[in-house]
């Protein structure tokens, strides 16, 4: 029954702003960075939300209401996936595949670009492990919409990327209604 915190309400000026960081992380050092370093850096978020289990815990256990035990195990999922993730980044190939004689037929594997994700309020640090790790495997910038009942642990993972060493405009959250 007490207020625990107080998030902005973005709106369409904010995810512009938003937009625009994750389009200079494409051009910048983001999307010149190679698929081996983004893993690392991917690794080393994974490493640092199993060091905050506690609090993200504690955090989403009170954000959501679940129960601390099922918070943990939340907190385990989304480290879990960054590790995944972490160790395929730098799998990504191409396929080359049989054709014509003097052809090559080749499919070759390219991040999107800027990429929205807009994640519910039952399993946010679950879902965010889900639909984060991979899109930044791939060397997409992200802009990220929290539940707006349920904001507070994406923002943390958020302060976690940056301590993580990603780069300004790979991670954005921009939290509000709708």
């Amino acid at each position: 029954g007490q207020v625990i915190a107080e998030i902005s309400r973005g709106g369409k000026a904010e995810i512009d702003r938003a937009i625009a960081a994750a389009e200079a992380a494409m051009e910048g050092n983001w999307g010149r960075m190679d698929q081996a370093v983004r893993g690392r850096l991917l690794l080393k978020m994974s490493e640092l939300i199993k060091r905050d289990t506690e609090l993200l815990a504690k955090i989403e256990s009170e954000d959501v209401g679940k129960p601390l035990s099922q918070a943990r195990a939340d907190v385990a999922a989304c480290a879990r996936y960054f590790e995944y993730y972490g160790g395929a980044a730098e799998k990504i190939h191409g396929d080359t595949i049989p054709y014509q004689n003097g052809f090559t037929a080749m499919t070759v594997y390219e991040p999107h670009g800027v990429v929205g994700i807009i994640t519910p309020w039952n399993y946010p640090l679950q879902m965010n492990g889900r639909s984060l790790a991979p899109a930044l495997a791939m060397g997409n910038a992200v802009v990220m919409k929290p539940a707006e009942d349920a904001s507070l642990s994406t923002l943390a993972l958020a302060k976690i990327a940056t301590e993580a060493g990603f780069p300004p405009g790979a991670f954005n959250v921009v939290t509000g209604l709708g």
